[in-house]
């Protein structure tokens, strides 16, 4: 199977949802209080950093859940894109968190969300949920570093799925080159944040 790339995309971080509205404002409170670390970290790319984000500890909170699930949901309306996924662990409560969203809305998406490995038992499948061949799909990553964890998405994704990637979505982006790899292979890249959105 494979994925059908659209044409590339410039090098750059598109917004997500304007920093005056309401939902930007109160998610970024939360980020800072429950997920911005500092201290000596290895990054999961293999850089050192004076800085992290344990975003989990807001995605996987009940209003972090509402705000990013309602957010991306909003994205994906403006853009027509109908499925969403990503790379396990990161991606898994941004995905549940847009899919209750969008069901609540009365227009439910596609989500699934991809292995790192396949399953050595049972159907030994690299994709959990659903996602149609031909889907038009946001792959999504809670933090973004260079984009590796999405480029592995859509890489374990497309050996079991022909789908579209027009676009890739982070909450929050450390700003250190996923936006042009991504664009490298004609994914526009979208952030809600950014690290100079918490002073870094």
């Amino acid at each position: 199977m494979n994925v059908r790339f659209a044409a590339p995309a410039d090098y750059v971080r598109q917004e997500v949802i304007g920093k005056r509205e309401v939902r930007w404002q109160r998610l970024r409170e939360l980020i800072e209080q429950r997920s911005l670390l500092r201290g000596n970290f290895k990054l999961s790319s293999g850089l050192t950093s004076n800085f992290l984000f344990q975003l989990r500890q807001t995605t996987m909170y009940p209003e972090g859940q509402y705000l990013i699930g309602t957010i991306i949901l909003d994205f994906m309306k403006q853009h027509g894109i109908r499925s969403i996924g990503g790379l396990e662990l990161g991606a898994v409560p941004v995905v549940s968190a847009v899919s209750f969203a969008s069901f609540l809305q009365k227009e439910p998406v596609d989500a699934f969300f991809v292995r790192k490995q396949a399953k050595a038992h049972g159907a030994c499948e690299l994709i959990d949920g659903e996602l149609p061949d031909g889907s038009d799909v946001l792959m999504v990553d809670d933090v973004t570093t260079s984009g590796g964890s999405i480029v592995t998405a859509i890489d374990n994704a497309r050996t079991e799925k022909s789908c579209e990637v027009r676009w890739a979505l982070s909450i929050v982006d450390r700003d250190q080159g996923a936006a042009k790899k991504l664009g490298e292979r004609g994914i526009s890249f979208a952030s809600i944040f950014t690290r100079s959105d918490f002073g870094l």
